[in-house]
C-alpha cells in the first residue's frame, strides 16, 4: 500500500532535472573564485560526463566521472562535484543502492549546511530502503534524526520493513503503536498498513475495523467499496435480512456505478413498503445516466410503480399504524416506522420504532435498534444515533452496517 517510489523531487532541495536523472547540486564553495579551479583534466571529464546526463547515457556519465576520479591531487570542490554528479548517474539507472552511497560520499567531501545534511540524510534513507538494505536504511533513518530531521515518513518505512518481511504481527503492532504515539488524525499509510497486515493474517474482523477506520479519515468510493465488502465476509454476516442496507450504502456512497444495485434496491424496497426510497434511488439513478440505457422501459415502468405506491403509503400509513399497534408484538410498528422514515417524516418514524422496539417480543431486535439509528440520524440527533449503535450486540452484521451509516453521516464511532 505505499508506493516504492525512488526518489521524490520534494526530497531534492537544491537539485534540478538534467535529461531525467534527479541531479543533487555542490554547494558553492567559501571562496567562489575556487569554483573554478578545477584542473584541465578533472574539468574535462566532468563536462562530458555532465553532457551525457543531460543525453540521459548514464553509464557512460559514470565512465567519465570515474575517469575524474582517477586523477590526483584532487581539490575538495572537485571531490564533492565528482560524488554529486556520480549520484545524478545512479539516479538516472535507478540504482537506488549506489546512489545512496554517492550521497553519503557527499556528505563526507561537501561543505553542507546542516539544514541541507538533514535533507541529504533523509535522501540517503529512502535510497537504501528502496534497495532493500534495511541494516543501512536503520544506520541513516538513526542519524536523519540525530542530525534534527522531524518528518515522520522515515519511521513509516521502518514500520513498512516488516511488510516486505511478510512480518504482519509486528507490522500491525508497529503500525498502531506509531498512530497512537503521532495523536490527532492518523496517518493514512499507517492506517493502510495496519489493514494490509490484518488481510494477510485472515484476521477478517481486525482487517473491517482498520479499513473503517480508514474510512473515517480517508473517504472515497474505493474505501467504501472495500469496506462494504469486507462486512458482508464477516463470519455470521445476514445478507438476506441485511441486503437492502448494502445496497442502500452502495448507492448513497457512490459504489454502485451499474444499473443492478439501483433495481435490486428498489424491488427491495417496494417489497418493503419503501416507496419513497425506491422512487428516490430510481430518480438518482436516471440522473447520473446509469439507467436508462439497455432497460430503459422497464426501468421507467419500475420507477413508475414506485411513485404509485409512494401515494398508497401516504394514504394507507395511518391505518397500518393503528393495525400494528394493535398487534401484541412490535414487528409491525417497526415496519410501519421505518416506511415513516422513508416518505421524510423522521420524527414520527422515531416514535413508532421505539413503540415498536418497547413492545418486545421482536424476532430481531438489534435489527430494530439499526432502524432507530437511521431514524435518529435522518432527524440530525447524532448523539442518540451513536448510542443505539453501541447497543446493538450480537454477530450478524447489524452493529457493522450500523457503524457505517454513522461513517456516512460524518460520525467517528471509534471516537
Amino acid at each position: 500500500m505505499i508506493a516504492k517510489h525512488f526518489l521524490r523531487a520534494a526530497l531534492l532541495a537544491s537539485a534540478l532535472t538534467m535529461g531525467g536523472a534527479v541531479v543533487v547540486s555542490a554547494p558553492a564553495p567559501a571562496n567562489a573564485a575556487e569554483a573554478k579551479k578545477f584542473s584541465p583534466e578533472v574539468g574535462n571529464a566532468l563536462k562530458a560526463a555532465q553532457e551525457a546526463l543531460k543525453a540521459g547515457k548514464y553509464k557512460d556519465a559514470l565512465e567519465k566521472i570515474d575517469e575524474a576520479e582517477k586523477k590526483s591531487g584532487k581539490s575538495a570542490f572537485e571531490t564533492c562535484t565528482i560524488e554529486t554528479l556520480r549520484g545524478s548517474a545512479y539516479s538516472g539507472l535507478r540504482d537506488s543502492g549506489n546512489l545512496a552511497k554517492a550521497l553519503e560520499a557527499t556528505l563526507a567531501s561537501c561543505q553542507l549546511p546542516d539544514a541541507e545534511v538533514v535533507k541529504r540524510d533523509q535522501m540517503i534513507a529512502e535510497s537504501y530502503f528502496t534497495a532493500k538494505n534495511y541494516t543501512k536504511f536503520s544506520a541513516a533513518a538513526d542519524k536523519y534524526y540525530k542530525d534534527g530531521g522531524t518528518d515522520q515518513k522515515l519511521k513509516e518505512l521502518s514500520v513498512q520493513i516488516y511488510m516486505d518481511q511478510k512480518d504482519y504481527a509486528n507490522a500491525a503492532k508497529a503500525a498502531r503503536a506509531m498512530i497512537q504515539a503521532q495523536g490527532g488524525k492518523p496517518s493514512k499509510t499507517m492506517l493502510q498498513t495496519v489493514a494490509n497486515a490484518e488481510y494477510n493474517m485472515d484476521h477478517k474482523p481486525a482487517f473491517t475495523e482498520a479499513m473503517e477506520r480508514l474510512l473515517v479519515y480517508y473517504p472515497d468510493a474505493d474505501s467504501w467499496d472495500g469496506v462494504i465488502r469486507a462486512v458482508q465476509k464477516l463470519p455470521g454476516f445476514n445478507s438476506n435480512r441485511l441486503q437492502i442496507d448494502v445496497l442502500r450504502l452502495q448507492i448513497a456512497t457512490g459504489v454502485a456505478k451499474e444499473a443492478g444495485p439501483y433495481l435490486e434496491f428498489s424491488q427491495l424496497a417496494m417489497s418493503d413498503g419503501l416507496g419513497a426510497e425506491a422512487k428516490a434511488a430510481m430518480d438518482k439513478g436516471f440522473k447520473a445516466g446509469i439507467l436508462g440505457k439497455a432497460q430503459g422501459d422497464r426501468e421507467k415502468r419500475l420507477a413508475d410503480m414506485a411513485g404509485k405506491q409512494v401515494e398508497d403509503d401516504q394514504r394507507k400509513l395511518p391505518d397500518d399504524e393503528k393495525e400494528a399497534a394493535a398487534q401484541p408484538d412490535g414487528k409491525q410498528l417497526i415496519r410501519v416506522g421505518v416506511q415513516y422514515l422513508a416518505l421524510g417524516n423522521s420524527a414520527k418514524a422515531i416514535e413508532v420504532i421505539q413503540a415498536g422496539i418497547k413492545k418486545d417480543q421482536l424476532k430481531y431486535p438489534e435489527e430494530a435498534k439499526l432502524r432507530l439509528v437511521q431514524a435518529y440520524l435522518a432527524a440530525g440527533q447524532k448523539p442518540k444515533a451513536v448510542e443505539a449503535a453501541k447497543s446493538i450486540k450480537g454477530t450478524d452484521g447489524t452493529a457493522d452496517i450500523a457503524r457505517l451509516y454513522l461513517i456516512q453521516a460524518g460520525i467517528n464511532p471509534f471516537s
